[in-house]
This record gives C-alpha cells, structure tokens and sequence, in this order.
C-alpha cells in the first residue's frame, strides 16, 4: 500500500458552484443539502441486513440498488471480490442521484476498502456507472478488468458523475483498438450523445499497460474522457499509455493541475471516430507537468478548433516536445526538473515540490478548481504552482511594492461567439495595479476564468492604481 500518498479523510472536494463557472456540480455544497440515509457495507456483513451501522450489508453491489438520491454508501475497510460481469461493470450502479442531491459510495477509510474485479476482455470494468450525479471516492481499484471505473455504461442519464481520490492500479488492458483505461467516460453507442460533465479529481493511477506491450496497437489509458465537459484535475497517473487523453465526443474540455510519470503520450487532446463530426474545441490544459515520457507530452490529434488554451505546463526528460493543430502554440512552458520531494517514478513516491521547484509560482490558476491531489485549498485566481499538490499557502500573488507608471488593463476570451451551453476562457492581466475587478468582482491583478454565459455578456476588467487612477478593458462573448 502507497504510504507517502495516503492522506487523511476529508469530506468530499471538487469544484465551487456559480453559474459562470464550467461545472456547476459541488458534492461539497450538495451533499449536505438536506438529511438523507447514511448506509454501511462490511466484510461481515449480510445483504439480508438493514445496511445500517450494526447491521451493515455485506455487498457494495447490493449497496446501489437500494441507495436513493442524496444517500452515502460507507464502505469499510476490507478487500471485496466484485466478481465477473459484462460491460455494464462487475459492481453496476444502475442508478443515480439527482442534481443537489447525488449518491456517495466512500470508503471509510482511504484506500482501505479494496474492490477487485475479476472481468476480462474488451469493455470490461469493475464498477460501471449508468446513472448521473454518482460519487465513488476513497477506493483502492484493481483487477483483470479492461477498465477501473467507466462513468457512463450505458443510456444516457450518466451525467456529472464523479470519481474523487481513489488509487487504481495494476490492470492489464486488452491489446485492441479499445484497449482500457483506469477511468473511462463514454462507450460507445448512445454513450457519446446527451451526456457529460464527467470529472476525475485527485486519483493516483498506476501501472496501467496493454497486454504483451501492445506493439502498435492502442495502449492503456490512465484517464481516456471521451465526452463534452469533462473535467480531470488534479490526478497522479504513473506508468500507464496514453495517460490523460480526450477522444470520441469530447469537447471543453479542462486538463488542469495533473502530473504524469514514465508513461507514453502525456496529455492526448482531440476528438474522432464515434459519434462522429466532432470538434474538441475551447478545452484548457494548463499548469500540467509531465515527466519521461515516450511519446509526445502534450499533442493534439484528430479533430480540433482554434480556440484551445495550452499554457503553464511543464515538461521534463523523454520526449517533451508539445505537438499543436490550427497554428496553436503553447505559452509559459517551463521546460526543467520539477524538483518533486522524492520522485521514485511509483505509487510510493512522493510528488509534492521542493522549495526550489521551477514549478513553484510559475502557473496561473483557473477560478473552479478548489483544492489539490493533498486536499489543500487552491487559489482562485492569480499565480500558483504547477502541479497536482501545490505548496501550502500557494496562492495568487500580489505586488510587494507600490507600483508605478500608468495604469493599464486587458482582457481577452478564448472563444467570442459560442453556442448555448459551450463556455470561453476569460484572460486577463494588468500593469501598475494595486486592485482589479471583473464585472464588479474583485479579482486578481492577472488570472483566468472559464465562463459560460447563457446569454451574450461583455466582460470588462477594470485596474486601480494606487492614486485612484483606472483603466479597464473589455470583451463581449456572443452567444448563438
């Protein structure tokens, strides 16, 4: 078992809510939202129980056919043999919550309830999600599954679900053109079409490869989001194939905060094949390190628009060349030893930053991401380090003395026209400030912002000076 990575329990940690922000889904607003049932499953338990705490059941599979809309599953420590099934999971969770109100399977301790799925072969995996606003957090996953976890099975109600720092490791993936991945959104068939808005935050996944290496053939994924507004964040992939990619159905998509070790291809960003006619346009990769790779760091492949965003990402040792479509290139990458604590290239590693990290201060933070792969609180705006655990007390920076000369501001949108329910990257900086907002917020002096207007809105950032002194531009995102 992992030592230096396992952390303390924690209450569920992902984005917070607003309306201009991508995902609008927050377990940890939500889950509190009104008095549910708390459930409990254990190794001498009994299906025949009541699932409560002296009477747990023995399953987690029976767990989620009686689990309603804002419900928490429990699972103690243990190891649970999920058996075999087909492509619908061995441990399938047909049904889900509701928005504000989303089911929760937590392990009570983290990484101390193991799931072990035994199904082999193409589309496999040990647990499948066919419902919406599911929660599966603090596991430890692992068995002869093509996939760990595959948020949306089958139908299509498998909408912001979630997977939250559970450790998914040492699965052998069948060498074919699907081959598998730790965490998978998207199937095939009707699973590319009327869902989204999947995230996997704060997961470590290890030792993922195809079987017999696979020459040729499609390699193992660590996360492969194959659906529109995905979100994956802040999660350690190690040895793996393809260790973050976007493909099928994918489009605003944010790789953010990520670090990836001694895999092939880095960050994979694009769409093709089913459902077909899709772009992966207006998606974000930033503050990302990847380190020894054997294939491309950061690429694009596929079918891809003009307005993605690659910046702050560090790359490091093997192949760190970034390869862009449509005349993209990347900005403020930093191309240095990220100076991890003790970077031994496995689960037992430890890839928080040394003081004198190149990664500390480098990045620039994205409003929505609230904490990091350690729990620690994110900032929301300004500068911040590069990585998946940031430095404590990270946060957005601001000037150290009193600046002077004329006051300016700027600010720019990653895409000015989009249609209902796509989102634009805000960017923004100023000179000679002492304060900044945005629309009336205050903000910091330089930052981002993923927005998503229902209606055409202009943004104006407006600079203060330190005699009072403004100036302020703005941007209108139009939106069809």
């Amino acid at each position: 078992m992992p030592l230096k990575l396992q952390l303390f329990p924690r209450t569920h940690r992902t984005f917070i809510t607003g309306a201009a922000l991508l995902c609008a889904f927050s377990p940890l607003a939500m889950v509190h939202a009104e008095a549910q049932t708390t459930y409990y499953v254990a190794t001498n338990g009994s299906d025949s129980n009541n699932g409560s705490i002296n009477s747990p059941w023995a399953t987690p599979q029976h767990s989620s056919t009686v689990a309603q809309p804002g419900d928490t599953v429990i699972v103690e420590d243990g190891t649970y043999d999920l058996g075999s099934r087909d492509g619908t999971g061995d441990w399938r969770i047909a049904n889900g919550g509701t928005s504000g109100h989303p089911v929760t399977y937590v392990a009570q301790h983290k990484w101390q309830a193991k799931l072990v799925g035994h199904g082999s072969g193409d589309g496999t995996t040990a647990i499948g999600l066919a419902g919406g606003y599911t929660i599966i957090q603090d596991f430890d996953i692992t068995g002869s599954d093509a996939n760990g976890i595959n948020l949306t099975t089958n139908g299509t109600a498998a909408s912001y679900n979630q997977v939250v720092d559970n450790y998914i490791h040492d699965m052998v993936t069948p060498c074919n053109g699907n081959s598998g991945a730790g965490v998978t959104a998207g199937s095939g068939g009707n699973n590319y079409a009327g869902v989204g808005h999947e995230s996997v935050l704060g997961n470590l996944i290890v030792n993922l490869v195809a079987a017999g290496g696979c020459p040729g053939g499609h390699q193992a994924s660590g996360v492969a989001m194959m659906l529109p507004y995905g979100v994956v964040a802040n999660n350690i992939v190690i040895n793996c194939g393809d260790a973050i990619e976007a493909w099928h159905a994918a489009t605003n998509t944010i790789f953010f905060g990520n670090v990836v070790l001694n895999s092939g291809r880095g960050l994979s960003l694009g769409a093709g094949d089913a459902p077909g006619g899709v772009i992966d346009n207006n998606s974000v990769v930033q503050n990302n390190i990847i380190v020894n790779g054997s294939g491309p760091a950061i690429i694009e492949t596929g079918g891809t628009g003009t307005n993605n965003i690659y910046k702050d990402n560090l790359v490091y040792g093997g192949n760190t060349s970034i390869q862009l479509s449509n005349g993209l290139q990347a900005t403020g990458t930093v191309n240095a030893d990220p100076q991890f604590v003790n970077n031994t290239g496995t689960a037992f590693g430890d890839y928080s930053l040394q003081a004198s990290s190149p990664a500390h201060g480098t990045g620039l933070a994205l409003a929505g991401i609230a904490t990091d792969f350690l729990g620690n609180p994110r900032p929301q705006s300004g500068a911040t380090d590069i990585g998946a655990c940031i430095a404590s007390g990270s946060a957005g920076t601001s000037p150290s003395t009193t600046p002077s000369g004329p006051v300016a501001a700027g600010i720019s949108a990653s895409a000015t026209s989009i249609a209902t329910g796509q989102s634009s990257v805000l960017t923004w900086t100023t000179k000679n400030a002492v304060s900044a907002n945005l629309n009336g917020q205050t903000v910091a002096l330089n930052g981002s912002l993923v927005v998503q207007p229902t209606s055409t809105t202009t943004y104006r950032i407006t600079a203060t000076d330190s005699k009072g002194g403004t100036d302020w531009g703005s941007v209108p995102v139009t939106v069809q």
